[in-house]
């Protein structure tokens, strides 16, 4: 599975790879048109691909997160939270229609950051010996004491103190639960915090009249969300095409030409932007054909 650092670098590269074919002549027949045998009609039309990398944080507190400060002289967070971020964006076009027009989301996402387990808290608070019940800060006084004993065990055997037989796979087995429990102790205090990315993915084939599409919605709390619903901050994508069809070089048919000529739909280059409403998430020029033109080719081979 993709790392984020992977995401972002496939993004990249999906950005400047459409940034310079947006440079190059892009031209299609219209009409009927024969390959390999096969007679279909050709209407080209372009189909922009949106990627939005999102980033997903969660934090669970921990039963003694609110002794962290008295008893270890660290801050954690003393309630749960989940908060989402788009962190990257590319955008790209292809001459196919999609398969579908409806918004796909990528499945498996990876994660990026961990701190502590995914499971739930361990059972680490003291056995009872009788049938007074322990006091919260008691157990979380007790937790601490635990975590400062493995730590001091942690530099006797690194240092030799103690353990002279223990060496070699077997300190680095004694060093690595050492390491695994007094983070399942820490965890009690310092809380989980799991931070995930996904790519979600968008297919939009652009309208000749149109040049604004509210792709999708965005929300901190709950990520990418329908265009419909609109208590979320909306995803827009913004088409300026440049008006100015590239035909240089090319032999057109006028109305008097009497020659032979071949139709072709050639692309207009569009800056094609989306913001969040705040800032530009990505931004680039790609040739779409809905807003070229058609134009008649001369071919001088014919008559």
């Amino acid at each position: 599975m993709k790392s984020i650092k992977a995401i972002l670098a496939t993004a990249a590269c999906i950005v400047v790879a459409a940034s310079a074919s947006a440079q190059n002549f892009t031209a299609a027949k219209v009409g009927i048109v024969e390959e390999n045998g096969v007679t279909t009609l050709s209407h080209p039309q372009t189909t922009l691909t949106i990627d939005l990398v999102v980033k997903k944080e969660m934090i669970v507190a921990g039963p003694y997160a609110r002794f962290a400060q008295k008893y270890l002289g660290a801050r954690a967070p003393l309630t749960d939270k989940m908060s989402y971020s788009i962190v990257n964006a590319a955008i790209s076009a292809a001459d196919a229609a999609p398969a579908t027009t409806a918004t796909a989301f990528t499945e498996g996402s990876e994660v990026v950051s961990l701190r502590g387990t995914a499971e739930e808290f361990p059972k680490v608070l003291p056995n009872k010996t009788s049938s007074t019940e322990i006091p919260l800060e008691t157990a979380a006084q007790n937790a601490a004491n635990t975590i400062f004993k493995l730590r001091k065990t942690r530099i006797e055997l690194v240092s030799g103190d103690v353990g002279e037989n223990v060496y070699g796979a077997g300190l680095k087995a004694a060093l690595d639960e050492i390491d695994r429990l007094e983070q399942e102790y820490l965890e009690l205090f310092l809380g989980k915090q799991i931070v995930t990315t996904s790519v979600r993915t968008i297919s939009i084939v652009p309208e000749q009249a149109k040049t604004k599409y509210i792709i999708c919605r965005f929300s901190e709390n709950t990520g990418i969300e329908p265009a419909s619903n609109l208590s979320a901050l909306p995803i827009v994508l913004e088409l300026a095409p440049s008006g100015q069809i590239p035909t240089a070089g090319l032999t057109l048919k006028s109305e008097r030409d009497t020659r032979y000529a071949v139709p072709f739909r050639i692309a207009d280059n569009v800056v094609c932007r989306i913001s969040d409403g705040k800032s530009t998430l990505v931004e680039s020029e790609l040739p779409i054909f809905q807003y070229g033109k058609v134009v008649e080719i001369v071919n001088t081979q014919k008559k």
